[in-house]
């Protein structure tokens, strides 16, 4: 009778075996999905202006941050956002680069760990070349698929040319003024390829809208103005501006201008771009007169116009 009970039992016994292996195979297998379920569907990178990037006042200050829609998660990036040398601890220049490295570094490793979320790249101000430049660089890769990336950036100072409003064709203050500072390049207009990405920006604001100062003097003062009273803020919610192209917010003007005098001139920065030397430079010095007479006092602490009280004549 033993005999005969022994072949039964081994069957049980490996039929036992392979089933307590298949409930493991399955339990592991239930794993992915449980770690996909702590994913978010959105994941926003943040990064701010100038002399805010370590602590994201813009950002933090908004009611997107304070509640944010169901399924989105923020990640900041905290980063040096200095722009002059001599005033600032670092040159624009090192401040990108370190931003764009660590907001590359964030999103590749939220890349890894939830790969089937959506990634947003948000930005403002100077916080916006980082994000567009990151963006850049992964337009230009396969390290994550391009679908899955988007962009939203508000006042741009490399705003790709198009849409200025009264003033004509302009772009951010990256594709207007040239480089006149060591460290502080002008990198014209941002490439995001076949990205989706959205620029923000207000028709008085000189950072993103920033018209041609030679053909258009009184509109480049306008930005400045605009810069001065306010119109570089924004209503920082990229849930709400997500998509492609340019949302510009059109605006009564604070100084008097109109239309370009010739739209056959190119900015300085363009100016610089095709004959190199000095002649771009000197182009931005022969306008402070200009300029002082329709800004009056005040703008010469800002930031960016450092550049326009820097050219050489």
């Amino acid at each position: 009778m033993r005999g005969r009970t022994r072949g039964p039992a081994r069957l049980l016994l490996v039929t036992a075996l392979l089933l307590g292996t298949a409930l493991g195979a399955a339990a592991t297998a239930g794993a992915t999905p449980a770690r996909a379920a702590d994913c978010a569907d959105t994941t926003v990178f943040e990064a701010d202006g100038y002399r805010g990037g370590q602590t994201l006042p813009n950002w933090n200050a908004s009611a997107f941050n304070a509640s944010p829609p169901a399924g989105w998660k923020i990640v900041p990036v905290p980063y040096d956002a200095y722009i002059f040398p001599g005033v600032d601890p670092q040159t624009l220049d090192a401040s990108v680069a370190q931003g764009v490295g660590l907001m590359r570094a964030a999103v590749l490793d939220e890349h890894r760990a939830c790969p089937g979320t959506r990634l947003v790249l948000a930005g403002f101000s100077e916080g916006a070349i980082v994000a567009g430049n990151a963006l850049e660089t992964f337009a230009g890769s396969t390290e994550i698929p391009h679908e899955q990336l988007n962009g939203v950036l508000y006042g741009n100072p490399r705003r790709p040319f198009g849409e200025g409003g009264t003033g004509g064709r302009a772009g951010g203050i990256e594709t207007n003024l040239p480089t006149i500072l060591p460290g502080v390049t002008m990198q014209g207009g941002h490439d995001y390829g076949d990205l989706a990405v959205r620029n923000v920006c207000n028709e008085n604001d000189g950072i993103c809208n920033s018209a041609n100062l030679i053909t258009n003097l009184p509109a480049f003062a306008n930005g400045l103005a605009g810069y001065r009273g306010g119109d570089h803020d924004y209503t920082l919610d990229p849930a709400a501006d997500l998509g492609s192209g340019l949302l510009f917010h059109r605006q009564p003007p604070r100084l008097p201008y109109g239309p370009p005098v010739s739209a056959d001139v190119g900015t300085p920065w363009e100016i610089q771009q095709r004959f190199g030397g000095s002649g771009a430079e000197q182009r931005v010095a022969a306008a402070r007169p200009g300029l002082t007479a329709l800004l009056g006092p005040g703008p010469t602490d800002q930031p960016w116009y450092r550049l326009v009280t820097a050219a050489r004549p």
